[in-house]
């Protein structure tokens, strides 16, 4: 499993542009939202679910959204989701609470995570993503995403999702 400085090389290799800001560490929105950082664009909610077969997704979303899980559930063709532990969320991508983006999907190797992004996030250039710690964020355009994800072999899905 990648960690931070292996993850921002990695990005340095593949030519992918972004900007990283080191802070301190946060572990939920709340914490997240009293940062005053330099870097631009959309701070995101991360948010990894499952349902009782086994299926996993990355839902990121905006930070403001709070989410219906029942009506997302019928969204991604699941019967129900819940909050994957932070057991799970370290044995699939390596990373701590408070830790989770896009960018964890590094580690996805086995490709069990579907990442689902917001369609209310389409209309963001720039994205603020935790790289694989909390206590550093990161700045991508949306194209340095969609680079990052083929590089990765992940495919991001679109979707509308409902809220409460």
């Amino acid at each position: 499993m990648l960690g931070k400085d292996e993850l921002l090389k990695r990005l340095d290799e593949w030519e992918i542009p972004f900007s990283c800001e080191e802070h301190d560490s946060v572990l939920n929105m709340a914490e997240s939202g009293t940062l005053t950082l330099s870097l631009k664009g959309a701070r995101c909610k991360n948010l990894l679910l499952q349902d009782k077969k086994g299926h996993y997704f990355l839902v990121v979303t905006t930070t403001a959204k709070a989410l219906d899980l029942a009506v997302i559930a019928q969204t991604l063709g699941s019967r129900r989701l819940s909050f994957a532990s932070s057991d799970k969320l370290f044995e699939l991508l390596g990373i701590r609470a408070g830790a989770l983006s896009p960018l964890a999907l590094v580690n996805d190797t086995a490709r069990r995570v579907r990442l689902v992004l917001d369609a209310d996030l389409s209309r963001e250039s720039t994205f603020v993503f935790h790289p694989l710690e909390n206590n550093a964020s990161v700045a991508l355009s949306m194209h340095a995403l969609e680079a990052f994800l083929a590089g990765i072999g992940h495919r991001a899905e679109w979707k509308e999702l409902a809220s409460r």
